[in-house]
């Protein structure tokens, strides 16, 4: 039904001009709580020709970021939209969206109520800093967003599918290959079981190539070499908090396998309750002689006031859970978030940067917390 829609927005819109918005007017309604506001809008180019999107004109303190900026034939962009609202009540912000095929600019629009507007309330998640000044745009700044000579791949596919162990060899060879890998990794004589809790940010934000992707190619090669003995638990963040499955099995690896590749990024983020969520299933399943631990990975801020901490060490009694965060990106507000929330959590921080960066720091990380005393003193 979702597509059936999706479709006929997009068959509604003009019929003359060759890019095409599922909305050029967002409307979001009533928005309970934020300090932040933020929605997105898809752009299809429908025309056999490239597109460049040149600038966006908006007014002061209305941010506008592009996933590319140059749109091949039938490719499409999204186009996220934010502002910090100063006060509660309606609010109506237009954007004119300059582009090389017509003349006139896009005129778009974000709208909505704002019921509660707290300053310090941080939003789950923010685009971060480390966008060059120039993807950020305001009045007549031109849209940056570093542009590849392929098309992007924003399907949220893993990118480099041989970065896995997992594929390719006969299978007189991978027998062997998967041995040796378990016990390089996870020896049942040197390390404890792991019951492992993912809370991953699946916002709007979290769509570029970059981020999800990464995360992503992250659990696969993890999935790759966990055991019987370990147990992954998902659970996704955006509008709302979603628990995708509970304690599988380390031996279901095809299950674990489509679990990840469902994960796709949509929609504004609201986690405040999500950790406290993640903890509470945690303990529902929590192993006495394991490794106990939640990931956080996100590409901002989190909320986790003083208060959801007081209930964190409430809740934790004789079964203890770790938080460790996962952080995209250098903005250094969300960063010093995010390494607060795992000092909290008596966990570690960990920063992607590259692919490479995300599969061995998380190895690491769940190497260190599960070594058993045998090992530690080896």
């Amino acid at each position: 039904m979702r597509q059936i829609v999706f479709l006929f927005i997009f068959l509604n819109l003009s019929a003359w001009s060759q890019l095409q918005f599922n909305d050029l007017n967002t409307n979001l309604g009533n928005i309970s709580e934020a300090a932040e506001i933020k929605g997105d809008v898809l752009i299809k180019n429908t025309s056999d020709k490239k597109i460049f999107l040149l600038r966006a004109d908006a007014e002061p303190g209305l941010k506008v970021f592009a996933t590319k900026k140059t749109l091949l034939p039938n490719d499409t962009c999204l186009l996220i939209i934010s502002f910090s609202p100063e006060r509660n009540g309606k609010f109506n912000k237009k954007i004119k969206l300059v582009t090389g095929d017509q003349a006139n600019p896009y005129e778009l629009s974000i709208s909505g109520t704002l019921l509660n507007f707290k300053p310090d309330n941080k939003q789950a998640c923010f685009y971060f800093g480390s966008r060059k000044p120039s993807a950020v745009v305001t009045n007549n700044d031109p849209i940056v967003v570093p542009q590849e000579e392929k098309p992007k791949d924003n399907s949220n596919k893993i990118p480099d599918p041989g970065a896995s162990p997992k594929p390719v060899q006969p299978k007189t060879i991978i027998t062997p290959k998967q041995s040796n890998t378990v016990t390089e990794y996870f020896s049942r004589e040197n390390y404890k079981p792991n019951n492992l809790i993912f809370l991953v940010d699946v916002s709007s934000s979290m769509r570029d190539s970059l981020k999800l992707p990464l995360m992503k190619n992250a659990l696969h090669t993890l999935i790759d070499k966990v055991r019987d003995i370990d147990s992954i638990t998902f659970i996704t963040y955006a509008s709302k908090v979603t628990v995708l499955s509970e304690a599988v099995s380390g031996a279901d690896k095809k299950k674990l396998h489509l679990l990840v590749d469902s994960l796709k990024a949509k929609g504004m983020t609201s986690g405040n309750k999500a950790i406290l969520l993640s903890q509470q299933i945690g303990q529902k399943h929590f192993n006495a002689g394991a490794n106990n631990q939640i990931f956080l990975a996100t590409d901002g801020e989190f909320k986790f006031s003083k208060e959801d901490y007081q209930k964190w060490k409430e809740n934790q009694k004789d079964k203890k859970i770790i938080i460790s965060t996962i952080a995209f990106g250098n903005e250094k507000l969300a960063l010093n978030n995010l390494k607060h929330i795992s000092e909290k959590g008596e966990g570690s921080f960990i920063s992607i940067s590259n692919k490479g960066d995300s599969n061995e720091k998380l190895i690491n990380e769940i190497k260190l917390r599960s070594r058993t005393s045998a090992d530690i003193h080896k």
